[in-house]
């Protein structure tokens, strides 16, 4: 099932503007806050040998997206043109990280909450834009928000990554666990980790919606 980068409808004029502004907002606190993290850390004093050698705190390339699950009930063909299909975005929510339904009128032309880090060891780092706060498991393998420390909790490497009609996705393991990101198996409901399944399995389709 592709993205709404193949199929986008026209905006009305001006609506851009405001748009384009609210990015941009979003793109210079994430990247601040992470530099800022990075920074406290420093002088927070140097981190363990183990911890130096293996991690990065160098990011490669940022981007500012709606992280999404294609859906359960994804058949394979263009959201656009099929009302089955029911794709995922993956938000904050009071009982906590959920993957919940997009508004029809948001699916091709949604507004990017996250920033997605790639760093230089090939593995990202999701940062929440709004709190500035960092996709992060914690112990019994459970999802929350936390205060970005660049630690291996914080950080997701892409598996089986492959493309459907034009929309790249990939599972996204937890580089501590090595279980992947999931979206529930039926309706919309709480991300959790589960052990990485074969490739295309749908619960564990990650994508990258509405990009900056």
């Amino acid at each position: 099932m592709p993205g709404p980068l193949s199929a986008r409808p026209h905006r009305a004029e001006g609506s851009w503007v405001p748009r384009l502004a609210g990015v941009g907002v979003i793109v210079v606190l994430a990247a601040g806050g992470l530099i800022a993290y990075v920074v406290t850390a420093h002088h927070a004093g140097p981190p363990s040998r183990h911890r130096h050698a293996v991690l990065s705190s160098k990011v490669l390339k940022v981007q500012t997206v709606g992280i999404i699950d294609f859906g359960p009930d994804d058949d394979r063909d263009a959201f656009a043109h099929d009302a089955d299909d029911h794709p995922l975005m993956l938000r904050p929510t009071r009982g906590g990280l959920s993957f919940v339904a997009i508004p029809a009128a948001e699916l091709a032309s949604g507004v990017p909450v996250w920033t997605a880090d790639q760093m230089a060891d090939g593995r990202e780092i999701f940062i929440y834009a709004p709190t500035g706060q960092c996709l992060a498991v914690r112990r019994g393998g459970l999802l929350r928000l936390s205060h970005c420390d660049l630690s291996l909790s914080q950080r997701w490497r892409p598996l089986d990554e492959a493309a459907s009609l034009g929309q790249a996705f990939a599972k996204y393991a937890s580089a501590q666990t090595g279980r992947c990101l999931t979206a529930p198996a039926k309706n919309p409901g709480p991300a959790t980790l589960e052990t990485c399944g074969p490739a295309r399995l749908k619960t564990q389709e990650i994508a990258f919606w509405w990009n900056a």
